[in-house]
């Protein structure tokens, strides 16, 4: 599959997290930055509202409102994108649901009493919930495997931990017939599946669904309507192919520079992959020969 890579966006601080609003407009996170910002078809950037912390993942949920998962503001210093931005302010990690407007609507904190790691990525399914990753930036410098759990935000609100003993837990996504949830284990390589048993319960034992390989950090990724997994290589400029049922891999194809970060579908008849990519701080758009999968939140009344 002969791929186009265009930039359309730069001079991002660490972008991530990038989603598609109803206006067709694609929100990126700015880790380093510390904001989202909002990018036109042109490739015009705007500061949609600031965050403060370090925002990671971001999804928007079935009322339109953007769902972020801030790691407390943690960012490596050692890249170009960063080179201006303040030094990391390692605070505590949070959510935060974020209205059309950009004003922050809702905090979560803690589950149980016991507060968040530095949350990393999330995903809706189709029952109005999320997942999200909550890594320990601890276990990512020590190669320590216990690197944090999966947890899961029901409709109501209602948020528990789902999954542990993840070495540090990262990108994620429900797979199209909403009985798997694949999460990237970044210290490993691997992506990993879990048996959805009911909203928010998963199978104990997680199984292997793929492997980038250790050069590459399996950061965020996004399904297509066939099923295929496309991962963001971090460390590489590689997005990596793979298959939805069984991990195997199908494509490499390479972005212009280093570090990208994660990937979500929008653009005309939702055929646009746009890929953020931290170390330069541009977005990138590749026409991709199918659309993306329905976004599963969509399907929630």
């Amino acid at each position: 599959m002969a791929t186009q890579v265009d930039r359309l966006a730069q001079g991002l601080m660490f972008p991530e997290g990038p989603a598609i609003g109803s206006d067709g407009f694609l929100y990126v996170t700015e880790i380093a930055g510390q904001r989202i910002s909002k990018i036109a078809e042109d490739g015009t950037v705007a500061t949609f509202c600031d965050t403060g912390g370090g925002p990671n993942g971001a999804a928007f949920n079935s009322q339109d409102e953007l769902v972020v998962a801030n790691n407390g503001g943690r960012w490596p210093t050692d890249v170009p994108s960063t080179s201006q931005a303040p030094e990391p302010e390692f605070a505590e990690g949070r959510i935060q649901t974020i209205d059309s407007e950009g004003v922050v609507v809702s905090d979560l904190l803690e589950i149980d009493g016991v507060p968040l790691n530095s949350p990393n990525d999330l995903c809706f399914d189709s029952h109005g919930g999320y997942y999200f990753t909550d890594p320990e930036w601890s276990g990512l410098v020590g190669g320590d495997r216990d690197g944090g759990p999966v947890c899961y935000v029901n409709a109501e609100g209602e948020a528990s931990r789902v999954a542990s003993n993840i070495g540090f837990p990262n990108g994620l996504g429900v797979r199209g017939d909403g009985k798997v949830l694949v999460v990237c284990e970044s210290l490993t390589g691997m992506l990993l599946s879990y048996r959805i048993e009911e909203p928010g319960v998963l199978s104990e034992a997680a199984k292997p669904h793929g492997m980038i390989g250790r050069r590459s950090v399996p950061d965020g990724f996004c399904f297509d309507a066939s099923g295929q997994i496309i991962v963001a290589g971090h460390g590489s400029n590689n997005l990596f192919v793979l298959d939805g049922q069984d991990g195997r891999p199908i494509q490499i194809i390479e972005v212009p520079d280093k570090g990208p970060t994660n990937c979500c579908f929008g653009g005309k008849d939702f055929r646009t992959l746009f890929v953020t990519s931290s170390d330069q701080g541009y977005v990138y758009a590749i026409d991709w020969p199918i659309e993306g999968m329905p976004l599963l939140h969509s399907q929630s009344g």
